[in-house]
């Protein structure tokens, strides 16, 4: 195996494309399972390697994730060689059966997929029970003592319904709430007038600052909120004492694989041109350590960034911010379109 100086730290993994709703902002429009999707053994053996890599991180996602049976196993595996193993899932098919399926997997939370309050989030997951069901996988939860994290996609249609389902998460004992934009990928391809107006970015990131204060819960901005302003060390997180972006990970600390077993740095880069590999045909590690793959983060120069980002004061920082929301916004992957750095106001 050739050597490399990146170390993997996070993997995401998505085990089936198979999902029970249809959602208006779904950017790997979900809903069939691909053809050929990775059996349960060939799981087991991409899971050895993911170990053999050292891998700290790994959330397991769909499609729906509890549509793929066997996938406790494989979390089950992975968390008894010390990896830290979660799940998200869009919370509609939760009952005792998938609680006995969470406590054998061992994981460390539960991440639920929530985009507002009852009307809203029901318009947004194409289905008029879908918020009804997460109160109770909610109640479930906590009944069972399983950490809960939610996960929100901001479109225009919910943001002004933020600080009530702050209240709802915080009635409901969630302890990380990670708030993301929506990328016009997907579901959303041709879509933007929908993306969240670039004008609400000061006030949401002051949102995400205020709500750390009161220590409810962690509240996270995700990679395409930022960055750079006064709020940056108040918003990332608590995993180092002063928090900032630091640059795209995908391919330097991280990595996605899909159902299939194709490897590309983030899952959120929905373009076959990301491919860097596939686990049928190559090893993880071949594929990790292949000095032609993930070229776009791992052979970075600053001169590479365009529009306001080329000549940013903190651009050798920032390197441009999320890959992929820059590269659905603005064509370019290296020019961000939601950056609140000052010099960009």
């Amino acid at each position: 195996m050739v050597k490399t100086h990146y170390k993997l730290f996070s993997c995401l993994w998505e085990l089936t494309l198979k999902c029970n709703l249809n959602c208006m902002h779904c950017g790997s429009v979900a809903g069939l399972a691909r053809q050929q999707e990775l059996t349960l053994s060939e799981c087991f053996r991409i899971a050895d390697e993911i170990i053999e890599l050292k891998c700290k991180e790994l959330t397991f996602i769909g499609g729906e994730i509890f549509l793929y049976p066997g996938w406790e196993k494989i979390a089950n595996y992975l968390s008894k060689q010390g990896i830290v193993v979660n799940l998200m899932s869009n919370g509609y098919r939760i009952g005792k059966n998938e609680i006995n399926q969470i406590k054998f997997a061992y994981l460390s939370n539960v991440g639920i997929s929530l985009d507002g309050t009852e009307t809203v989030h029901n318009r947004i997951r194409g289905n008029k029970h879908s918020f009804s069901q997460i109160q109770k996988t909610f109640n479930l939860l906590n009944q069972a003592e399983i950490p809960i994290g939610v996960v929100t996609s901001l479109l225009e249609m919910n943001y002004a319904s933020l600080e009530k389902l702050y209240q709802f998460l915080v009635e409901n004992n969630v302890n990380l709430w990670q708030i993301q934009l929506v990328n016009p990928m997907g579901n959303m391809i041709n879509k933007k007038e929908l993306i969240l107006n670039r004008k609400h970015i000061p006030s949401l990131i002051n949102f995400i600052r205020e709500k750390n204060k009161d220590r409810y819960m962690l509240v996270v901005a995700a990679d395409n909120i930022g960055y750079y302003d006064d709020n940056e060390a108040y918003i990332r997180g608590r995993d180092n004492p002063i928090c900032y972006w630091s640059g795209c990970q995908a391919g330097i600390t991280s990595l996605f694989i899909d159902s299939v077993g194709n490897v590309k740095g983030c899952g959120a880069l929905y373009d076959k041109k990301f491919i860097e590999g596939n686990l049928k045909q190559n090893s993880l590690a071949e594929i990790w350590t292949n000095k032609k793959n993930f070229s776009y983060n791992r052979k970075f120069k600053t001169d590479l960034l365009s529009g306001n980002c080329k000549s940013c004061d903190v651009g050798s920082v920032c390197q441009g911010g999320c890959r992929a929301s820059n590269y659905f916004m603005t064509n370019s992957l290296y020019e961000n379109a939601f950056c609140s750095h000052i010099n960009h106001n």
